[in-house]
């Protein structure tokens, strides 16, 4: 029999890909208990596709933002139930570590958890912390903007973004710029975007994205000479436009990439608009 250990690592491996429990189990054992790695066995087998099924974990908490177009923050607040999530001391809290991240009054994770979580864990008697949080200034003309999706007004977010762009002095406050910051939002957290370009990721990462779809279009029979030309448009299609912001098409019309909607509205605004960061957060991930 698995011990408890094992017994979990299975469980978190089958949310995560969606295989079945004895290849979840087959694949930690190949893995020697790696989660990664056995992700990455499921995948060359064909039976997961773990980078969009990754998203399913969850906790309960909130994601919050707040900003005045100059300077804003993002934070993720993790509890245990529902219940605590949805009461006024919960939100309390969370709109305090929000603006204090927002202030730059945060020194850091543990010692916001020591000073200003800690006295809520003992008064509400349920665990929670804050997990993480980014603050982004302006540095010059242009707008910091936020994100939080919501459907019910009583319940937390679960999901945000907290964006920044740069545009020309004169469009910094106008009403198109902001309409820009929306759609990217929306987009961000719709779209589960990662990376802003696609110099951010990680070379290995790319390289085990090609490993894998070699292995399975070899298990398929694909001609030898013609997988390395497959493997290439599957990057580009499958990986870059999943994951890089501004490679993605647009979910408002399903057709234009995000770079050209970009673009656009600097040609609007009369002068270069950039996306200069980003940060999306969900519940978990």
């Amino acid at each position: 029999m698995p011990t408890v250990d094992a017994t979990q690592l299975i469980k978190e491996l089958r949310e995560k890909t969606g295989a079945g429990m004895m290849d979840c189990k087959k694949a930690l054992d190949e893995a020697k208990g790696d989660l990664q790695a056995a992700i990455t066995i499921l995948r060359k087998k064909g039976m997961a596709d773990a980078a969009k099924k990754s998203s399913r974990a969850t906790k309960e908490g909130a994601v919050a933002y707040t900003t005045d177009g100059k300077v804003g923050a993002i934070v993720e607040i993790n509890c245990e139930t529902d219940f605590v999530a949805k009461g006024a001391d919960f939100q309390g809290l969370v709109k305090d570590l929000v603006a204090k991240a927002k202030a730059g009054q945060l020194a850091s994770i543990e010692a916001a958890n020591e000073s200003i979580v800690k006295p809520m864990v003992g008064k509400l008697g349920e665990n929670m912390a804050l997990r993480r949080y980014e603050r982004f200034e302006l540095k010059g003309a242009g707008l910091v903007a936020g994100y939080a999706h919501q459907t019910d007004p009583a319940v937390p977010a679960k999901r945000g973004a907290l964006i920044e762009l740069s545009a020309p002095a004169a469009a910094a406050g106008s009403p198109e710029l902001a309409d820009l910051a929306k759609t990217l939002l929306l987009q961000i957290v719709g779209a589960s975007a990662k990376y802003l370009v696609r110099e951010e990721i990680p070379a290995a990462d790319i390289e085990k994205e090609k490993e894998i779809h070699t292995e399975v279009l070899r298990k398929e029979g694909k001609p030898e000479d013609r997988i390395a030309k497959i493997v290439e448009g599957k990057i580009n299609k499958l990986f870059f436009q999943t994951w890089v912001l501004l490679d993605q098409i647009s979910q408002q019309d399903n057709k234009t990439p995000i770079r050209d909607i970009v673009k656009a509205a600097g040609a609007k605004l009369g002068g270069e608009v950039k996306v200069v960061r980003f940060a999306r957060y969900q519940l978990g991930e």
